[in-house]
């Protein structure tokens, strides 16, 4: 039984998104002053703290021409060949861009992907089609999914590209079981209907590092590819089999219920602070490009 509950356990599903990925080593750290803490956010909408979570920039930016921007997915599912999984765990990415001069595009300095693993209803013997409740838990049995980040990212409204690959957490695969890698990762391009954008809030014009614009937009992928398992040893063909491995565009989705926000690091002048309380953030976002 133990055998059949160690070859069963990876084909665990997947879930996004974009596991972590530590930001460069940074030098010279520069980051605006500290500020009143933002108001709480609405029920539904997740906290964003710049001063927290973004690096500081590297030496010699102009703090006028960095920018901090977070994208937190909190629901939505995927389908990954044969396998799916709701998302159950909040998923941030938080990228660190930079312009070599006001006219310049931005490119980013730094990606992180940060989500707690997401357990998979059943484990081992749901993955059989034995549901037996309270089980999810036990040695072997429990199976958990996580997004790691491995190094490939672009925004260009209507779309954002992340690649990455899902690690797969149980007793009898080890820690190096993933699905893709960072040679061969999941590439996703989720595109997003400019027309569902909203503001759910407009932030503070005299401070927005410390208390940002929040945007709230659903992102999806159809046409992404998924690659076979890696480093998950004699259990790799299991899991390439029991899931559809590799698996190839048009077999596959992702849907992501997504808050964005960003900032630059610099304080505002009056100038500048005058052009905000003009500047639609929506308008703002179409005409962010990063990468690519």
């Amino acid at each position: 039984m133990k055998s059949i509950l160690r070859a069963a356990s990876v084909a665990a599903p997947l879930a996004l998104a974009l596991g972590a990925v530590a930001a460069p080593a940074q030098a010279s750290p520069q980051s605006p002053a500290t500020a009143a803490a933002a108001p709480a956010p609405a029920p539904g909408v997740p906290a964003f703290d710049f001063a927290k979570d973004c690096p500081p920039l590297p030496a010699g930016i102009d703090p006028s021409l960095g920018m901090c921007m977070q994208m937190v997915v909190t629901g939505g599912t995927m389908k990954l060949g044969g396998l799916g999984q709701t998302i159950t765990q909040p998923m941030r990415i938080t990228v660190q861009s930079v312009q070599a001069d006001a006219s310049s595009p931005s490119e980013f300095t730094s990606v992180s992907l940060a989500g707690k693993p997401m357990t998979v209803p059943g484990g081992v013997l749901g993955l059989l089609g034995l549901n037996v409740p309270g089980l999810d838990g036990l040695p072997f049995n429990k199976v958990q999914v996580q997004p790691k980040y491995t190094g490939g990212f672009s925004f260009d409204l209507p779309n954002a590209g992340l690649e990455m690959k899902i690690k797969i957490i149980n007793d009898a695969v080890g820690k190096g079981c993933s699905i893709g890698s960072k040679k061969d990762p999941v590439k996703l391009n989720l595109g997003v209907d400019l027309g569902q954008i909203s503001v759910v809030d407009e932030g503070d014009v005299n401070d927005t590092f410390h208390h940002p614009p929040v945007l709230h937009t659903p992102a999806s992928d159809t046409a992404f590819a998924v690659p076979r398992t890696s480093g998950c040893g004699l259990f790799g063909p299991v899991i390439d089999w029991k899931a559809g491995l590799p698996s190839a565009s048009g077999q596959n989705s992702a849907s992501f219920d997504t808050y964005l926000a960003l900032a630059t690091y610099a304080p505002p002048s009056p100038a500048a602070v005058q052009r905000k309380a003009k500047q639609d953030p929506i308008q703002r976002l179409r005409d962010l490009r990063i990468g690519r």
